[in-house]
């Protein structure tokens, strides 16, 4: 009875269960039919470890035989090239010793233009006497302008030729030119005593030119205002915009005319300073700021009943006044509030106690110290407080600015400033801001003045110079980055009166590319390379530093960083034990003080090297050598990898001998099969002077020299510099150290790196082989592989010497196909070493030295399907031993990827046959069916091939995020944290529709009116009109004072939509004035508009606004573990499951194989299981850093070596009795209404 009770329970339970089955299988027939076949279908793991294999091989045998891979490799090593052991440190000393005489001569012609400045600066000149110079904006008349303003405004004719070593621009090496900026008045007697004077320096110029041929533009700022440049050069303005370039207030003069310096700015904010004074006072504080360096420290204190930080953060502290530590005071200077009473007693305080802590603690800049007072008038001179703090050593200079027009408020500041050996003014309007603020430098200069024969000259950081907007071709991104140097020019007139009187500013650019000259990379290897560090800790220059803003989910592209120019050393190399934000690497701090004292270095890190703009990642462990440039503050450093960056190839054609061998041929017969092309930016040979040849290729180049090289009298100057001459030798004695030359043994004066033609000799012989007589087929070994279905397009080899060479196969190359769109593909990737698929070939060898590296484009999917290319890369390492060896070449093949898509369907549709087991499969156990996905991802996760064509190049983790998030837990990839200290985020802020102000006429005359009165204000700031009534009033006035539509600080703004580059950098200078945007502080030739089109910007007129800053960005990379896929020594599958990944309890099983030989993986995902699957991706997102995080970030300073040159200081200075007055204005009222209504008529035209 007992089992009966239970049958009937049990059947009872059947038909229970039947029942609810019954209904789930009438509501989800879909849903209970995936289950079930989820069931029945076992994962293909044999399979999918078949198809990897065959894969493999086939590809492999195929790229080997089309890249003739064995036979290069054999041509290596039966031409006895041998392996050389890299000295680190005595290679660092060599190109130390190279760039620090380099720099010598560019020292010594400063010096040289200092020395004739001031000698000729004492001639004497009748007044009425002619000036002949060529006006640099007044050259060359273009035919659409009238013989009369020709005449009129005395157009010159001036014989201007391209030179490459200027960039392509047009120039003229027998004179130099003038610029005189707009708000100087050309004719003014001080101003032609001094262009006059100045002509003298042609010959000196002529002369450094003659010396030393990598000289790039000399110059000659002048305190009146002018620029003389060599060579001449026509100026470049823009149509729409005045012409406000004034040289007095680029870096490079700023630096040179003063000393370091300490400044405490007090900025006013009680009760009586609002409205105009406000704004008055906020555009001299920022003006002020604007006049600062990476030497220099700064804070701001409001001060009103009490004193207090403007930036809370900066709290009892100078910071260092960089770039990101201004911006962070520009963002506050917005928010400051005017309330109570000024207390002058304990802002001075306040100030004297800082300063005074600084100067005891050898903190700060250890040189000039001052107190910047802007206000609206004291009650009191505070006699008291500076005798206190102040007498009798005047440590501490006391610049005062009275803002407003009240004339009995001028006598307290006034002898504040006069009692403390400082300057005082007063700013009544908007428009003299920037005059009357920079008289406080030359007052900083007097005592360097003084001495007279003290010249010390500085080196600038990195700056962007602007030459593409003179029309300069194959600039990268517009830009160059420079250096400069500079020394102050003084007067040595002697006058009644004591003065000390600044002439200007004598300086030259060093572009960072003559730097890199010195350094050849062919000398570091693959994958080794240079930098250049200042006593800041700055990068002058280092792979990794990227001045421009480029994203691939950017809106805005191609804008300079705002702090691109003050990035540090430690934000550029990435130890690998990095796993928070900002994590000091004791290691890394350690090689950095090292490079800052300029001390010899050698040191080993471990650390993260992200390719590809930050989508592929590589840990490698690197030696690290170091070595100081004398003469300058900056050290020179290289890296280069552990292992196979130990040693290099050495294998040379001796040129002389082969060509005394009959038997050899002519050496040209080296590059006769295949097409060639050598590293763009190599200098294998060049002409020192004559740059005026147009499309002089590095081809076309080593062509000509191997030619020359086989007639007699052949030397190979091979010496890229030597030491400048000495200043004590006599004329013989220099005769002999530079002889002079004709113009035709001029024209004839090269420079050959004969290391590197003799190894592009070598390279050349044993990568010879790409002849059209040799058949594919016959290199083949399994006659079974067809090559006619598998798109090989180019076989190709690079080498170390920076030669490569190709071939193309005719049947398959769109390059023989006149309908393709793509320029050939070793066109465009022909930097040798430097391309990214030759450096991850040599990173892969140590994994797999069988293997190909696969890449596709990761745009591929937005591509014409027909142009897109797989490239398959291998290493060709030169061996002695598994521990003696280096990379002499890699070799490669690209592969049409719609054919090499079909290839991976066709092996992958079909069923192996196996031995051991029934050769019949399903249909269902195949890619080709629905229920599986099948991918080849490379080593990154990217993905190379797919079943559909849309995924090509994309992310793995994009589609199959929980996948890949597997693949990470099942160490099969391993996920690699990486940070990003040079980001730029974009900030939307929402603004009002334009639509709100068009409802009602009067808001729309309201509009226009505030409009109006707008533009009339900043038509007289930007011009500064008042000087036409006054030209010897004119100070220097740069763009970026104001504008009548931007936020009173100067917030820089930008607007979505259809942008003009041009104008955006303008605008973006506003908040960053000195290093972002264009132009920068430092460039001298070239300048961009402020405003967009030929207005200011409506600002009303954009909805949305995008505010770019500075901020840490964070993103993970992944990098295939291969060693976790092999068992016993074979690869075997990886087999996984996504278990319970939906609510019916079903789940998705994967499969995961190695592709031998190369860097690829096969997967192949289960897709009947509806799971969702959440989206990985590689986008960089910004750290969140709370207050105090971003604080101690601001606030922490990492080591730095203060500038060995400081003057504040002489004995006879109180001698001087000029300490300020205020300023007039007297604008022209007919020049200001005839301007206004010619500007606001232009802007209607062009609207």
């Amino acid at each position: 009875m007992r089992h009966k009770v239970k049958w009937w329970c049990s059947l009872s339970l059947v038909q229970h269960r039947t029942t609810v089955v019954f209904i789930l299988f009438s509501l989800f027939p879909t849903l209970l039919g995936v289950y079930t076949q989820e069931h029945d279908i076992n994962m293909p793991h044999q399979e999918v470890e078949f198809w990897a294999r065959k894969i493999g091989n086939h590809i492999f045998h195929l790229s080997n035989a089309f890249a003739l891979y064995n036979d290069i490799k054999d041509n290596f090593h039966s031409r006895d090239a041998t392996l050389q052991e890299n000295d680190g440190l005595q290679l660092v000393k060599e190109m130390a010793s190279d760039v620090t005489n380099m720099m010598k001569f560019k020292v010594d012609a400063v010096n040289r233009i200092m020395n004739v400045a001031e000698e000729a600066s004492l001639d004497k000149y009748k007044q009425d006497e002619a000036v002949d110079y060529f006006n640099a904006k007044r050259l060359n008349p273009s035919p659409d302008i009238p013989q009369e303003a020709i005449d009129d405004k005395n157009y010159r004719n001036l014989s201007l030729l391209s030179n490459s070593h200027f960039d392509g621009i047009p120039i003229n090496e027998s004179v130099s030119s003038v610029h005189v900026p707009t708000n100087v008045y050309a004719k003014a007697p001080d101003v032609i005593n001094a262009i006059r004077w100045s002509g003298r320096l042609d010959r000196t110029f002529k002369s450094n030119y003659e010396l030393d041929p990598t000289l790039s533009w000399q110059y000659f700022g002048s305190s009146t205002g002018f620029l003389r440049q060599y060579p001449a050069s026509e100026w470049v303005m823009d149509e729409k915009d005045p012409d406000l370039y004034d040289a007095r207030l680029r870096s490079w003069y700023i630096q040179a005319a003063s000393s370091p310096k300490d400044m405490v700015i007090l900025l006013d904010v009680s009760g009586s300073m609002t409205g105009l004074r406000k704004e008055i006072a906020i555009h001299v504080v920022l003006n002020i700021l604007e006049t600062l360096n990476e030497n220099d420290f700064v804070n701001i204190f409001n001060f009103s009943t009490e004193t207090t930080e403007l930036v809370s953060c900066f709290n009892d502290s100078l910071v260092q006044a960089n770039m990101e530590n201004i911006g962070e005071f520009k963002k506050a200077l917005k928010t400051i509030e005017t309330k109570e009473i000024a207390n002058f007693s304990k802002a001075l305080i306040k100030a004297f106690e800082l300063l005074q802590r600084y100067n005891k603690s050898g903190q700060g800049s250890q040189c000039n110290q001052a107190i910047m007072v802007v206000t609206d008038g004291a009650p009191d001179n505070y006699e008291k407080i500076f005798s206190t703090y102040n007498w009798p050593h005047f440590q501490v200079r006391v610049f005062t600015y009275l803002i407003g027009r009240e004339e009995k408020k001028k006598r307290d500041l006034s002898w504040m400033a006069c009692a403390n050996k400082g300057y005082f003014v007063q700013v009544t309007t908007l428009a003299e801001v920037r005059e009357q603020v920079l008289r406080y430098i030359p007052v900083m200069a007097r005592p360097m003045v003084m001495y007279q024969e003290d010249h010390h000259h500085i080196w600038t950081g990195v700056y962007a110079d602007i030459a593409g907007r003179r029309g300069a071709p194959g600039l990268k991104e517009g830009y160059r980055l420079m250096t400069s140097v500079a020394v102050p020019v003084f007067d040595r007139k002697k006058t009644s009166t004591k003065t000390a009187n600044l002439l200007g500013v004598a300086g030259t650019d060093v572009p960072i590319r003559e730097i890199e000259k010195l350094v050849p990379p062919y000398k570091l290897g693959v994958n080794g390379y240079s930098f250049m560090v200042n006593s800041n800790g700055y990068v002058i220059y280092h792979p990794d530093l990227r001045p421009v803003h480029r994203e691939s989910n950017a809106e805005f592209q191609d804008i300079l960083k705002p702090n691109y120019n003050s990035v540090d050393f430690a934000e550029v190399e990435l130890t690998d034990y990095e796993n928070e934000a900002r994590a000091n690497d004791s290691e890394l701090l350690e090689l950095r003080k090292e490079l800052v004292e300029q001390n010899p270095a050698e040191r080993m890190m471990n650390v993260k090297i992200h390719l590809d703009d930050m989508k592929r990642v590589v840990q490698r462990t690197q030696k690290y050598f170091a070595q100081k440039i004398s003469g300058t503050p900056f050290s020179l450093g290289i890296a280069m990898p552990d292992g196979y960056g130990k040693y290099k190839v050495h294998g040379q054609i001796e040129l002389t001998r082969e060509i005394q061998d009959r038997r050899a041929g002519d050496v040209m017969d080296h590059f006769s099969t295949g097409n060639w092309s050598l590293h763009p930016d190599w200098v294998y040979c060049e002409y020192k002077y004559d740059q005026h040849q147009e499309d002089q290729s590095p081809e076309a180049l080593i062509k000509e020299f191997l030619s020359r090289a086989q007639k007699p009298n052949w030397k190979w100057r091979s010496t890229r510099t030597r030491p400048p001459p000495d200043p004590i030798m006599n004329q013989a004695q220099h005769k002999r150290w530079k002889p002079s030359m004709g113009s035709d043994e001029r024209k004839d004066n090269y420079y050959c790196d004969k290391d590197l033609v003799q190894s592009l000799l070598f390279d050349a012989r044993a990568t010879n082989v790409y002849s059209r007589e040799v058949k594919i087929e016959d290199k083949i070994k399994d006659k079974n592989m067809g090559s006619q279905n598998f798109g090989i397009t180019t076989a190709f080899v690079a080498t170390r010497s920076g030669l490569t060479r190709w071939i193309d196969n005719p049947s398959e190359s769109s390059s023989s196909n006149g309908n393709s769109k793509e320029r050939h593909f070793m066109k465009v990737h022909n930097r040798a070493i430097d391309e990214v698929w030759y450096k991850r070939a040599v990173d892969y060898y140590k994994e797999d030295q069988d293997a190909y590296v696969y890449s596709v484009p990761f745009d591929a999917a937005t591509r014409d399907p027909d142009e897109v290319l797989v490239t398959a890369t291998r290493a060709i390492f030169v061996e002695e031993n598994e521990y003696r060896m280096a990379p002499a070449a890699v070799v490669g093949v690209t592969i049409k990827h719609r054919k090499f898509v079909d290839f991976f369907k066709n092996e992958t549709y079909k069923c192996p046959s196996y031995p051991s087991r029934d050769s019949s499969c399903k249909k269902a156990k195949t890619c080709e069916s629905t229920s599986l996905n099948c991918y080849l991802l490379d080593d990154n996760g990217f993905i190379i091939a797919s079943e559909n064509e849309d995924d090509t190049g994309k992310f793995f983790g994009t589609l199959e995020g929980t996948i890949m998030e597997s693949l990470v837990q099942s160490e099969v990839y391993k996920k690699i944290q990486v940070f990003d200290y040079q980001a730029v985020c974009l900030d939307t802020q929402e603004k009002n529709s334009m639509a709100s102000i068009l409802t009602t006429p009067i808001q729309t005359l309201k509009w226009f009116a505030n409009w109006m009165m707008g533009n009339v204000f900043w038509v007289l700031v930007k011009t500064q009109l008042y000087t036409l009534w006054d030209p010897n009033e004119a100070w220097a006035y740069a763009q970026g004072q104001w504008d009548p539509n931007a936020a009173p600080t100067d917030e820089v703004t930008y607007s979505k939509g259809p942008i003009n580059h041009q104008s955006t950098f303008g605008e973006y200078q506003e908040m960053f004035p000195d290093e972002a945007g264009i132009p920068t502080e430092d460039t001298k030739r070239t300048e961009s508009p402020d405003v967009v089109g030929d207005f200011p910007p409506l600002e009303l007129a954009y909805i949305n606004k995008t505010h770019p800053r500075p901020c840490d960005k964070t993103v993970y990379l992944y990098k295939l573990q291969s060693k976790k896929l092999k068992q016993d020594g074979l690869y075997k599958p990886v087999k996984g499951k996504l278990s319970n990944c939906h609510t019916n309890g079903c789940g998705r099983p994967f499969s995961v194989q190695k592709v031998i030989s190369t860097n690829l993986i096969l997967v192949a995902v289960n897709s009947l299981c509806p799971c969702e699957s959440r989206k990985v991706d590689i986008e960089p997102v910004e750290v969140e850093h709370n207050e105090t995080t971003s604080c101690n970030r601001l606030l922490m300073q990492h080591y730095r070596k203060r500038p060995q040159s400081c003057v504040n200081y002489h004995p006879d200075e109180h001698e001087i009795k000029l300490c300020g007055g205020a300023g007039s204005l007297g604008p022209s009222s007919v020049a200001l209404l005839t301007l206004l209504l010619a500007h606001i008529y232009n802007s209607m035209m062009q609207s």
